[in-house]
Parts: structure tokens; C-alpha cells; sequence
């Protein structure tokens, strides 16, 4: 029985030291990804072109205030551990390190790289890689006139199911994503006067959840629907512009889904765009042609 036992001692304590090896590399390989060591590529813009009414608006249809809160001042998105914890930053000048300067926040949006150098997670920049001076600037206007909040946010932190994501590839990061586009322009925003250009521009930020060719993607969250195919080949080919209209006023569709805002956010878009932005994207949409969607609707 000593034998045994021995044995079993043995053996477990080579079980724990192969554990503890594979965690340490995995550590060890997901240390770039997650730590503080990147750095992009700024692209200055003239933040005084800002207009603070717009920028409000635009925060709002943006989705700004979804992730951030209502008041800017951050909260958690992930709760998640050994999976993640992952807050949203502060946007206001009471978060701890002072006021955003413009190119920390030309970084975050358009290069998804956090004023403390992380790579951003859940931060949608590969859309935003898109996004005007003027939109970035208006965007940034209204910021600075919100209300300081100074509110104690945990830091981020990826645990070792997060990491082994990250080392496998199945986690990605704003930078990563940004990356597999590296000819993503930053476009002006055309005027309404061309409504395929304008809604070329704001399908652009539809791409996340709906593909790059807006023919449907597997979600983030392995709990949430894909997003839907946009083309002929999915169900707006039966819709009309009222059906599409109805939807970005009630989150109803056709089909009698009823949307969830946290996922579609039709209450944002439906409250805060502009008819003329509306029939934008209705007019490009009817523009694509019929694509398979890569997941199962």
C-alpha cells in the first residue's frame, strides 16, 4: 500500500508540474497580447472642427453610451472570470489619468490601442477605422462638455480560459482585427445628397456583427444570434423600405422577430438617425448582391 502511495504521489505531482508548465506558457505566450506594449500609427485630425451637438447625436447612434454608460464614466462589459473581466474606460476627464488628448482618442477609435497602450477588446475600432475627422472630432467635442465622473473601475484581466482563447486565436483584438484590413481608409462623410456614398459609410459600421460583406457573421458572444444576412440572399429580400423603416423604430420584424437592443441596437439608431440616413442605408442595401451568409441563420 506504501508503494502506492507512493506512486500516486509521484505521478500527481508530475500532473501538477505539466500544469503548471502549460499555464506558465500560456501566460507567457498571451503576454504581448493583452499587455500594455502597443503603439499605432496616429492620424491626426483638427479637433477643433468639433461640433458638440452633433458629436452628441453621433455618441448616442454610435453606441457610445451602450458600452460606456449613460454618464461616460465607464462599466463593467465582462464579468466573466477565468474567462475575462473587462471594463469599458472612462471617457470623461475624471477618469484617473486626466482628460483624453486627442490622439489617445483618435487611437482607441480608429486604431483600437487604449491611452495605457493595451489592445482593445469589445471596443468595435475595426468599424471606427472607417469614421471621419468630422465624426471623430464632433464625437470628441461633445465628450469634453459631459460631466466629470471619477468612478473606481477594476482592471482588466484575461484568466486562463481568456488566454488560452487568445494563444489559440479564437480571442481577437481591436489592432488584430483593424490588421486584416490594413487598406481600410478613413472616408469623409459624404453629404445626403448621395445616398449610396452615405450609406456605404454608415454600413461600414454594420460590418462587425454583419460581415465585411454584410452577408452575416458568427457572434462574439457564443450566446448570441449571428448577425443576419443583409444581402438579397437573407431576409431582406422580402422586405420593403417601410418593413425596414418599422424595424429601426421598433426592433420588430417582418418575420415577427422581436430584436434584442443590446445585440441590434435599433433603439439607438432608430431615435437618433436621420430619415435621410435611414434611406441611405436602406437605397445601398438594395445594392448588394445575393451572397450565402457563412453561418446558419
Amino acid at each position: 500500500m506504501k508503494v502506492w502511495l507512493r506512486r500516486l504521489a509521484i505521478g500527481l505531482g508530475v500532473l501538477a508540474a505539466l500544469v503548471f508548465i502549460a499555464i506558465s506558457g500560456v501566460y507567457g505566450l498571451s503576454a504581448a497580447a493583452v499587455g500594455n506594449n502597443h503603439v499605432g500609427k496616429p492620424h491626426p485630425f483638427n479637433s477643433a472642427i468639433g461640433r458638440v451637438a452633433e458629436g452628441e447625436r453621433l455618441a448616442a447612434m454610435y453606441g457610445c453610451m451602450e458600452c460606456h454608460d449613460r454618464d461616460f464614466g465607464g462599466k463593467l462589459l465582462i464579468d466573466g472570470l477565468p474567462f475575462a473581466r473587462v471594463p469599458s474606460s472612462n471617457l470623461t476627464a475624471g477618469r484617473e489619468s486626466g482628460a483624453l488628448t486627442d490622439e489617445q482618442f483618435e487611437q482607441a477609435v480608429r486604431h483600437g490601442i487604449g491611452a495605457d497602450g493595451r489592445a482593445l477588446f469589445v471596443m468595435p475600432s475595426a468599424e471606427y477605422v472607417y469614421l471621419s475627422d468630422q465624426d471623430v472630432a464632433d464625437i470628441l467635442a461633445y465628450l469634453r462638455t459631459v460631466p466629470t465622473v471619477e468612478r473606481a473601475l477594476p482592471a482588466r484581466k484575461f484568466g486562463p480560459v481568456g488566454r488560452a482563447l487568445v494563444v489559440a486565436g479564437k480571442v481577437q483584438f481591436a489592432p488584430d482585427l483593424i490588421a486584416a484590413t490594413p487598406d481600410a481608409p478613413r472616408l469623409a462623410r459624404p453629404s445626403g445628397t448621395d445616398p449610396l456614398r452615405l450609406g456605404y459609410y454608415l454600413t461600414r459600421l454594420c460590418t462587425g456583427c454583419h460581415g465585411p460583406e454584410l452577408a452575416g457573421a458568427p457572434p462574439m458572444d457564443p450566446n448570441a444570434p449571428p448577425g443576419a444576412n443583409l444581402t438579397p440572399a437573407g431576409h431582406l429580400k422580402n422586405w420593403t423600405r417601410e418593413d425596414f423603416l418599422n424595424v429601426m423604430r421598433t426592433g420588430r420584424t417582418p418575420e415577427g422577430k422581436q430584436l434584442d437592443p443590446q445585440i441590434m441596437p435599433w433603439q439607438a439608431i432608430g431615435q437618433q438617425a436621420q430619415p435621410s440616413e435611414l434611406d441611405a442605408v436602406w437605397a445601398y442595401l438594395q445594392t448588394l448582391q445575393p451572397k450565402p451568409s457563412p453561418v446558419q441563420q
